[in-house]
């Protein structure tokens, strides 16, 4: 008997006409033979691709049995292309030892080299597969028989997860204690292993997942439009994940390595070990995300690392007018809302970093640039470049930008970034209020033979740094030698800001 799933997306009946020879020797076992022909005809399936059919689409059924008292092997096709081949064991309960579905065949297949189950099956929607077993279309089947627990699924193409799998091999295989499923494919290469009481093991040599939609921004609007907005999500059955990726494209852009082990419990998921590392850039993560009927609430701390931010940057398609600098930073983050979805009113954290040697060339390319402009640095540099176009025509060199930055409620602050430049030391202290899109900053630069530019770099590594920072980096200009210390007040709306300069003070000419 069909499971209830199955059975429901069945109706109809099937005409059909059998024939049975059984040959019982004076002497020896006995055997027989069976053959059943019909048409599946008037029988209509609301199952999903490629088991769906109309009713009065012709479909003609053959079956083949040839066995004895020990086994049996059974044959036959459904349509011209399908075809079956299997071999069945007789005992206390019936048992499938072997079998093979082909559904691009014109004559029957030979049964597997060792035992177990290989379908051969057209392109296909996986989602759709999944929800119906997720329903309970696997329940129920009848306990009178066993079937092999090596299963293979081969495919042209799978559609699931957003995306089309290509020419796929999904292979499944007990292990003590046990099972793991091996799937290989043009976009995928991979291993899970997963035993009992201990976390299952993704190992994945190489994964390109590129979906025609983000999955997790079409979770969020299904949860906002059928579930109420603080409606958790329930970790409850997800196992722990020990995640090492060799190569992984994520929405068409190659990441390199990413390793993670998460953890579940009770309705908090952990990260630890977390790791993206391009070969050009490092990025090291910890963190908690935590799905109560209180609220949701995540946290992130970790480290950034890359040798050259051009060279990591570039790796990224995008292009920065910041050159041959380091780049070190340690945050520890948290917000109320999901991982992706951060809630800037309730984002909390610290940021440290760390900018090394370099050159800042020019401010009107790149994503620091667009960056810059999103805090509204780009009317205090043109400003800046006006008064003192002169030193900075040509770029700008530094030694090192530090700043440590806090951030509260949604608001960015500074007191310590400090920049070593050639033309100028720069120091700044502000804030920046992400949720209200404000600037109150103050820059003071000292001009000298070793002045400081990593403004740019600043705000490329710390949105704190470069609102300021780099404001005032730029302020140095033809006027170099005849100041000493220049203020600079930045306040206002990011998409237009007020730049005021309330001092400049001259160099003195005299000499000790």
């Amino acid at each position: 008997m069909l499971p209830k799933q199955l059975n429901d997306a069945l109706k109809g009946s099937v005409p059909w006409k059998g024939n049975v020879a059984i040959d019982l020797p004076y002497s020896g076992s006995a055997t027989y033979k069976v053959g059943i022909t019909g048409d599946l005809q008037n029988v209509s399936s609301d199952l999903p691709s490629p088991a769906n059919k109309r009713a009065g689409q012709p479909l003609p059924l053959k079956i083949n049995v040839d066995g004895n008292l020990h086994s049996f092997g059974l044959t036959g096709n459904v349509g011209p292309t399908n075809h079956l081949n299997s071999r069945w064991l007789l005992g206390n309960k019936l048992r499938l030892e072997s079998a093979i579905w082909a559904s691009d065949s014109r004559t029957v297949p030979p049964l597997p080299a060792t035992p177990g189950i290989e379908l051969n099956l057209p392109p296909m929607d996986g989602a759709q597969w999944l929800a119906l077993f997720q329903h309970g279309a696997a329940d129920g089947v009848s306990t009178a028989a066993a079937f092999p627990q090596n299963v293979t699924l081969r495919t042209p193409s799978l559609t699931f997860a957003g995306q089309q799998w290509n020419n796929l091999s999904i292979v499944s295989q007990p292990t003590a204690g046990g099972s793991r499923v091996e799937a290989q494919g043009r976009e995928i290469n991979a291993s899970l292993t997963m035993k009992d009481a201990q976390p299952w093991q993704a190992a994945v040599r190489y994964l390109y997942y590129n979906p025609s939609a983000n999955p997790l921004a079409a979770a969020s609007t299904v949860t906002a439009s059928r579930q109420p907005v603080n409606s958790p999500i329930d970790f409850h059955g997800w196992p722990d994940l020990q995640l090492r990726c060799v190569e992984c494209w994520l929405w068409g852009q190659k990441y390199g390595r990413i390793d993670g082990d998460f953890s579940i419990k009770g309705d908090t998921l952990s990260l630890a070990n977390g790791l993206v590392d391009t070969g050009f850039g490092r990025l090291t993560a910890d963190g908690v995300w935590v799905n109560s009927a209180s609220g949701q609430r995540t946290s992130l701390k970790g480290k950034i690392h890359g040798n050259k931010i051009d060279d990591a940057v570039t790796f990224f398609g995008a292009s920065t007018p910041i050159r041959d600098s380091s780049v070190d930073v340690d945050y520890d983050l948290h917000w109320r809302d999901k991982p992706w979805q951060p809630d800037v009113a309730s984002l909390n954290g610290i940021l440290k970093a760390h900018v090394g040697k370099g050159q800042f060339t020019d401010l009107s390319t790149g994503h620091a640039g667009q960056l810059l402009r999103l805090l509204s640095v780009d009317a205090l540099l043109r400003k800046l470049r006006f008064d003192f176009s002169d030193t900075f025509s040509e770029g700008f060199y530094f030694d090192s930008i530090r700043s440590t930055a806090w951030i509260k409620d949604g608001v960015l602050n500074t007191d310590d970034t400090l920049v070593d430049g050639l033309e100028a030391d720069i120091a700044m202290k502000g804030s920046v209020n992400l949720v209200r899109r404000e600037l109150d900053m103050e820059a003071i630069v000292a001009p000298e033979i070793s002045a400081t530019v990593g403004v740019a770099t600043a705000f490329a590594v710390n949105p704190i740094i470069g609102a300021a920072v780099f404001a005032a980096t730029k302020v140095l200009g033809p006027l170099w030698n005849k100041v000493s210390i220049l203020r600079y007040r930045i306040t206002g709306p990011i998409d237009k800001p007020q730049i005021n300069e309330v001092l400049r003070q001259a160099r003195s000419d005299k000499k000790p």
